[in-house]
């Protein structure tokens, strides 16, 4: 069993959700290798453009003290076949995970991080990942210490048997300093910065809420939280979602559904969005989120070994982790939009389970379309999520 559900049988934050033997299981399936604290996951393909072959494989390296997550990007390769000739070329990519999420795709940024895939050369690139999470319960908060960065890289390295990176690549332009932390009434900020976005700017503001099992949010802001005020504040609870809101994965719409929700409330001068990174994969994390990234498109993964047809996102989500595939609680956020003044929100989001969970916290949610249609690879996607009964349907209001 893994460590991390190993200490979630022991204590539980509260408002935690309880694993489930298939979750379990399915986790188990899903580790490609372990030795020596490092567990590399199968992993699965990002779906890029068509000339790109990249995987995604999710790492987490734990010293018996701490633990980092990693994601391995395997260029014009796979994990089997790298782990069995190490003799490719490794490089680290650094990346201001908030700033690239809110960089447009045509910016020179994104240009760097795309030529990375681009050609026939076959390379690993590390991430080292400051939020997220490989897989459930094991949250990653900020983390600035270059010196345990370093060591668990190290780690990772010596563990899988590749080469030391060669080359680092930077795509971190933060747009200032950070700031004085902010502290209201029950939120105290671990740091304040503003990027550039849609012509103007965008403030952003991470928080570390105890007892919380996500534990790190990101408040996204037009303006300072100093003044983020009024009733039916505009206002969207946006899970994490490395693929689409930093590689630009054409399979799902969750950087455009970001970007509307910002650019709606710079028009309007005011409202927030609050992201929580370690609800990716619907809670479960990246791990069983890659796996059904296989799924979803045919690809042979741990849990396709038959060359099955391609599936939509709920159907994959169903055959790795049962019917109980999404697992994200949203007290958090209600204690976010509390610690604001915030009672009565116009809530910018399709999924009935965030705006239930905020109203049974105490918040007025009116819900408000996200109005995102996607590209023609992710409308298979945002269909079957709509056909759910824990989505609005898309003629619904």
């Amino acid at each position: 069993m893994l460590p991390g559900i190993r200490e979630f049988d022991r204590e539980s934050p509260r408002g935690a959700p309880e694993i489930s033997d298939i979750y379990r299981q399915s986790i188990e399936r899903l580790v490609l290798m372990q030795r020596n604290g490092v567990t590399h996951f199968y992993g699965g393909p990002l779906h890029l453009d068509d000339e790109k072959d990249v995987w995604l494989s999710p790492v987490e390296v734990d010293d018996g003290e701490q633990y980092s997550y990693f994601q391995l990007l395997y260029v014009n390769t796979r994990p089997e076949e790298v782990l069995s000739n190490p003799d490719v070329a490794v490089s680290y990519l650094e990346i201001d995970e908030a700033s690239f999420k809110l960089t447009a795709v045509d910016s020179l940024g994104y240009e760097q991080l795309t030529s990375q895939f681009s050609g026939d050369r076959k390379q690993v690139l590390i991430r080292h990942c400051k939020t997220g999470m490989a897989y459930y319960p094991r949250p990653v908060t900020p983390n600035e210490d270059p010196d345990l960065v370093y060591k668990h890289l190290e780690q990772l390295v010596d563990a899988i048997g590749i080469r030391e990176p060669e080359v680092s690549v930077s795509l971190s332009k933060l747009s200032e300093k950070d700031r004085v932390p902010v502290t209201t009434d029950l939120l105290e900020t671990v740091h304040a910065r503003k990027y550039p976005f849609g012509g103007g700017e965008i403030h952003s503001y991470g928080l570390i809420l105890d007892g919380d099992p996500w534990q790190y949010y990101e408040i996204f802001t037009p303006h300072e939280i100093e003044r983020i005020s009024g009733e039916d504040l505009l206002v969207r609870v946006d899970s994490g979602c490395d693929i689409g809101q930093i590689y630009d994965d054409k399979g799902c719409d969750c950087r455009d559904q970001l970007h509307t929700a910002l650019l709606e409330m710079q028009e309007v001068g005011n409202g927030l969005v609050i992201h929580i990174p370690s609800q990716d994969g619907r809670g479960f994390g990246a791990a069983t989120k890659m796996e059904t990234e296989g799924l979803k498109r045919g690809i042979e993964v741990v849990f396709n070994k038959g060359n099955i047809e391609p599936v939509d996102t709920v159907v994959a989500a169903r055959m790795v982790l049962g019917e109980d595939f999404d697992i994200r609680t949203y007290e958090g956020a209600g204690r976010v939009l509390a610690s604001l003044g915030i009672k009565s929100i116009l809530l910018k989001n399709d999924n009935r389970l965030k705006a239930e969970g905020l109203a049974a916290g105490g918040i007025r949610v009116t819900r408000k379309r996200t109005n995102t249609t996607g590209t023609d690879s992710s409308r298979q996607h945002i269909e079957a999520k709509h056909k759910h009964v824990t989505y609005f349907g898309e003629d619904e209001n």
